[in-house]
């Protein structure tokens, strides 16, 4: 591959899919070691800017890539997913990495030894080039983490703007071409949101569809792993490729007919301007291309409120102990701090009927898919606040604390949601202000494959999401 006059490796996925990136491994056309090693040459220029990485796993990597080099060469195929190097949350235990939980505080033992995630992720022959960067125990929408820093949103080298969080850097990685995907969790967003803010796609999955042990248990009742990626093309294969060791073939879905619910407040309560506008263009683009949408308004979303700081505050100090957690919430970033003690104000009666009732959620939800291929929302209310404008006391820090006001929903619902790239719907493109908008597609239960067939027909009909030029960083 090319070097660019400043040194600066191009982008392996640049132009093509995973899938591609795949066929010229097993065409020679590079070897993975090859592959590992332009990987991490971008790392080492970029990182110290943009601040993905809290990690980096060179030497074992490319020990690892010279090993997949090796079973190239002797025939063997582990799947779609062999030879492709990825970043991993550094909420999730790997073998022979730190694991510091986004935290100063000593917790590894309590994400415990690597899991069947990893462990299925390494079997498939993925190539992990680190760990990236978390919000302190994963609990918080922004991306901002006072103890270990802050990722750099890639779409402004001008000010820092918030990644998104808590798999800021995950997403930051996957933006930037350091890394062809990565694994980020979402308890109440946190695949999503900074895949929305990053301008790239995020798949939430179903409760217990991908394995949470070896992974921080910040809400063992809402966590869900799930895969960032460039596009949903490549989220198709990945999401296959570590069920099934296979993509599924399938017809493309038709547009035309689709029945889509188009949610209104409060996932509509709060919106930017530009955010609106990108969500109303796009929706009158489906109508016009012949899908049947009808406004939804579902009032029990707005029981995030109540619901999230009961369920997530007991458990996570439930995770540490409670004379364990009081001895250390002081040693936490504030806003974690903060949000983390109100689980010592649950008593069991009100965790106990808050868990009761996500069960009445997810039986209620199930009417609306009886009528909808899918429901429809802005993924964030917002587009990337200024860093420096959100800090506490900060003009903007009461409305980044909506950043989750959208995502939040789907996780009470016990239901799944893919976020995608719809900023290009925005009257002028050309406009500075156009940072990444997403639009959030949301499915049942159980149906992550529609959700992520939906998605790919908005693609292959719009196109794939631009990307950032990292240029500029240089």
């Amino acid at each position: 591959m090319k070097t660019s006059i400043n040194k600066l490796p191009n982008d392996p996925l640049e132009g093509i899919s995973i899938k591609q990136l795949g066929i010229k491994l097993r065409e020679n056309l590079i070897s993975c070691k090859e592959l590992t090693s332009i990987y991490f040459e971008r790392i080492e220029i970029l990182n110290p800017k943009l601040h993905a990485y809290i990690y980096v796993n060179k030497a074992n990597a490319l020990i690892w890539a010279e090993a997949i080099d090796k079973l190239f060469i002797n025939g063997v195929d582990l799947g779609p997913l062999m030879g492709i190097p990825i970043a991993i949350k550094d909420i999730c235990s790997v073998n022979g990495m730190p694991t510091t939980n986004g935290s100063d505080i000593q917790t590894d033992d309590l994400t415990g030894p690597e899991g069947t995630l990893v462990k299925r992720l390494k079997a498939l022959g993925c190539v992990i080039l680190g760990k990236t960067h978390t919000v302190e125990f994963a609990l918080g929408a922004t991306g901002l983490n006072k103890n270990k820093g802050t990722p750099q949103n890639p779409w402004d080298n001008l000010s820092h703007r918030m990644p998104g969080g808590s798999s800021s850097g995950s997403a930051v990685a996957v933006a930037s071409g350091l890394a062809a995907f990565a694994i980020g969790t979402d308890t109440g967003g946190s695949v999503r949101i900074p895949a929305s803010l990053n301008g790239i796609v995020g798949l939430k999955t179903t409760k217990n569809k991908w394995p949470t042990d070896g992974i921080f248990p910040l809400s063992p009742t809402l966590d869900t792993p799930g895969p960032i990626a460039r596009s949903v093309k490549d989220i198709k294969l990945i999401f296959d490729a570590y069920n099934d060791n296979k993509e599924k073939q399938s017809l493309p879905l038709n547009i035309k007919g689709m029945r889509l619910g188009k949610l209104q407040k409060p996932f509509t309560s709060n919106l930017d301007p530009l955010v609106s506008e990108a969500y109303e263009n796009f929706c009158d683009k489906l109508e016009s291309l012949g899908a049947v949408i009808e406004n939804v308004t579902i009032v029990e979303a707005n029981e995030k409120s109540i619901l999230f700081p009961k369920i997530v505050g007991s458990e996570i100090v439930s995770a540490f102990g409670k004379d364990r957690f009081i001895k250390n919430v002081e040693k936490m970033d504030p806003i974690t701090g903060s949000r983390a003690k109100l689980g010592l104000e649950v008593s069991s009666i009100e965790y106990i009927s808050a868990k009761n009732r996500l069960l009445e959620l997810e039986i209620m939800i199930k009417d609306y898919f009886t009528k909808f291929d899918a429901l429809i929302s802005p993924t964030t209310v917002m587009q990337a606040l200024n860093v420096d404008d959100i800090q506490i006391g900060n003009k903007l820090h009461d409305r980044s604390l909506l950043a989750s006001a959208n995502t939040q929903p789907v996780n009470i619902f016990g239901i799944c949601a893919i976020t995608y790239p719809i900023q290009k719907f925005c009257k002028n493109t050309q406009n500075d202000k156009i940072l990444p908008i997403g639009l959030q597609v949301i499915c049942d239960k159980d149906k992550d494959d529609k959700a992520i067939e939906i998605a790919l027909a908005f693609e292959m009909q719009f196109g794939e999401p631009a990307l950032p030029d990292i240029n500029k960083f240089l």
